[in-house]
């Protein structure tokens, strides 16, 4: 089957990442794994509103050096954030590069502008290539100040993608390492498929030529 519409997810999907990385970088800093726990964690409070855009990476910075160490500077924090991100393979680039001359690509990640713009400084923006050689369109959440699983997001992004949408229609694919976002893009009407270890969309997107 051949779509006209493929919208993927950054993190673990395009891009190789290693949360513990960061959790060591954090700690080096002073500052508990328990802060930095999604349930609960003061740390990882921060770090969800600046995925959604409620304030400035500088503010971001600031915010979470006065939880570290005395002396924690911004940048140590973004350093440390930074280090979650750990490569985008040359061939996961030249696949989307060659996905692009036959469907619309799109990007579709709840991500902050640390991380957004680290992939552009080091992957998408670097040497001969330019972010529109990816993709046609970018759905950020710290843009949209909305967030996958939410169904709004999808929403948003299916209207503006122009998608047929229908569980036999789609004419659109959807790529996410977490369940739940696969969930929600399907019952938005659009396939879906988890990206696991097992599953490698670029052998997967080849064979279906």
């Amino acid at each position: 089957m051949h779509f006209k519409n493929i919208i993927f997810d950054l993190g673990g999907v395009i891009l190789d990442i290693n949360m513990q990385k960061a959790l060591d970088g954090f700690a080096a800093l002073g500052l508990h794994e328990s802060e930095l726990r999604f349930d609960k964690g003061e740390a990882a409070d921060l770090m969800h509103r600046y995925q959604l855009g409620h304030f400035s990476t500088e503010d971001f910075c600031k915010l979470v050096a006065a939880r570290c160490n005395p002396g924690t500077t911004p940048e140590q924090v973004a350093h440390a954030w930074n280090s979650i991100c750990i490569g985008i393979p040359e061939r996961k680039l030249n696949a989307i590069k060659a996905l692009k001359q036959r469907a619309n690509v799109y990007l579709l990640s709840n991500t902050n502008d640390l991380h957004w713009q680290y992939c552009l400084d080091h992957w998408f923006n670097t040497g001969d290539n330019r972010c529109e050689d990816f993709f046609h369109q970018v759905f950020l959440s710290q843009d949209l100040h909305l967030e996958k699983p939410n169904v709004e997001i999808f929403e948003h992004v299916i209207k503006a993608v122009g998608a047929v949408h229908g569980s036999e229609t789609s004419d659109t694919i959807f790529l996410d390492d977490n369940i739940d976002n696969v969930n929600a893009a399907k019952k938005c009407g659009i396939q879906a498929v988890q990206i696991t270890p097992d599953f490698d969309w670029v052998e997967y997107f080849k064979a279906l030529n």
